[in-house]
């Protein structure tokens, strides 16, 4: 008998740790810029103790199109960027924008020589929106480039790989950094919101240039996963019309990625 309560006790907290460890996951903090995940070698993005994203300073001024430097003695950071000028002291709440001192509700911050700085108001600085999905803890920068675009079509938001890309979709279409062969990355996103508009959005996307039997079986084969947690396997598919691979990934969480490589690319056997 007490054999059969020990053995009891010990299942109880083995499916107690189980259960705590599986709902314990920890999405990564993620930042997008114009639709394209900004990836960070080394240091990570994190929000800081006043709530506020925090990255690296040369990354986020970078994909701004700002110049960035740093200056050790007077621990400011500058960016510019045409006639604007940004510049943010470490561990100071003051800062200037164009010689106009303001005042941020957090600070710059120098961690292991790596200077960090919040992205809100450096993305604000030049014109960007920002905004934050905290159910998948993303952080989306927009900045608008086409003033002088005179053909612009209201219902296009950008363009990646040749594929034209909805102004108005929650679906994230990349083209991934340093990886030539890859011609474009589809995710959905489970926690983001409406996901069955993203699937829509991604038929409608794939079928500017796939066959509508190719499509209708990627389609249907992401919709196996129903839940986060569902257990989707991946699958390879092939376009002989365009001589293409589509590559869905095997998911076990939130996203569902479906990568398109460049046409004539043959996929490691």
């Amino acid at each position: 008998m007490k054999k059969s309560v020990s053995l009891l006790v010990v299942l109880v907290i083995v499916g107690v740790f189980i259960t705590t460890n599986c709902f314990s996951y920890e999405l990564p903090l993620r930042v997008f810029y114009n639709g394209e995940k900004i990836n960070f070698p080394d240091q990570q993005p994190f929000i800081d103790s006043f709530g506020r994203t925090q990255a690296p300073a040369r990354f986020i001024g970078e994909k701004l199109g700002a110049t960035v430097t740093w200056d050790g003695i007077a621990k400011k950071a500058t960016f510019e960027r045409g006639s604007d000028k940004l510049v943010l002291y470490v561990d100071k709440r003051d800062y200037t924008l164009n010689g106009e001192k303001k005042q941020m509700d957090t600070v710059a911050l120098n961690i292991e020589g790596r200077i960090f700085v919040p992205v809100r108001y450096v993305a604000e600085a030049f014109g960007a929106t920002v905004t934050w999905e905290p159910s998948t803890k993303t952080v989306y920068i927009t900045l608008n480039k086409t003033e002088n675009n005179d053909n612009d079509i209201s219902n296009i938001g950008k363009e990646v790989g040749g594929f034209k890309i909805p102004a108005d979709t929650d679906l994230v279409v990349t083209k991934v950094q340093a990886r030539e062969e890859i011609e474009a990355d589809f995710e959905v996103n489970l926690l983001r919101k409406n996901p069955e508009k993203q699937k829509a959005d991604l038929k409608e996307i794939l079928l500017q240039k796939f066959e509508p039997e190719l499509v209708d079986e990627i389609i249907n084969h992401i919709n196996q996963k129903k839940e986060r947690f569902d257990v989707l396997p991946e699958k390879v598919l092939y376009s002989a019309k365009n001589d293409q691979y589509i590559w869905v990934q095997e998911s076990r969480s939130i996203d569902i990625n479906v990568v398109v490589y460049v046409k004539g690319y043959k996929l490691p056997t």
